[in-house]
């Protein structure tokens, strides 16, 4: 065998959610909250050519906090309705596996060795964002645009030539765009919608190796990988 490995996963979770809204006129005020306890076992157990036999039973990570969320909400007629909110969440952490050390140039294994099997941090985000709904006579226009501050935003990357993979904390980031949709009913039976969004996604902290070498493009002012700069969909039915 190449490479196998056995993780067996223990996780419990609990959590409460409350919620709570006071409508006076054409104004909501809405308050909410969610407290969250998390506790993971994990047990690693590798073999094979390229691993390093590595045993590790026990492996632990727990979380526990509050997520709150305010919005207000004007709604003038049935037709119009203008929204802002604030929002708090966030993403467990854990503990990365071994790197797959037969495999490790030395200088991978002095870049990536540091950070392997060791824990990477929850990461947390607060979202702020306003957005409209109007919908009239079989026209509907919803629009948005928002601010995603993060931190210890979790990556995972290649670990070079060691077929491994790690995940890091970047310390900040940020995402912000806008997203829009446009809908129309010209005719009984036919639907017609155009829907975009235009977003910045960019790191605001540089992680290096202790050399102080960029690892990976994780650099302050690069583009989040896998975050599209636009999109934009349209439909008939």
């Amino acid at each position: 065998s190449p490479y196998n490995a056995d993780l067996p996963y223990d996780i419990k979770q609990s959590a409460l959610f409350g919620e709570a809204s006071y409508d006076f006129g054409q104004f909501k005020l809405t308050a909410g909250g969610r407290y969250y306890d998390f506790k993971e076992t994990r047990d690693f157990i590798s073999g094979g050519l390229f691993s390093n036999g590595d045993t590790r039973l026990g492996d632990k990570t727990k979380s526990n906090g509050i997520s709150p969320r305010l919005i207000a909400t004007w709604e003038p007629n049935r037709n119009l309705s203008v929204t802002i909110q604030a929002a708090k969440g966030f993403r467990l952490g854990g503990i990365n596996d071994p790197l797959n050390l037969p495999l490790c140039s030395d200088e991978d294994e002095d870049i990536y060795g540091p950070f392997a099997s060791g824990s990477y941090d929850d990461d947390r985000l607060w979202n702020y964002e306003a957005g409209v709904k109007y919908s009239r006579r079989g026209i509907t226009f919803n629009a948005a645009v928002f601010y995603n501050d993060i931190k210890d935003l979790q990556v995972t990357l290649d670990a070079g030539s060691c077929s491994s993979r790690i995940v890091f904390n970047v310390p900040k980031a940020h995402s912000k765009g806008i997203e829009a949709e446009f809908a129309v009913q010209p005719l009984e039976g036919l639907d017609l919608s155009l829907a975009g969004t235009l977003i910045n996604s960019e790191f605001d902290s540089t992680v290096t190796t202790g050399a102080g070498v960029v690892i990976g493009g994780i650099e302050e002012g690069n583009r989040l990988p896998s975050v599209a700069k636009y999109t934009i969909a349209a439909s008939a039915t």
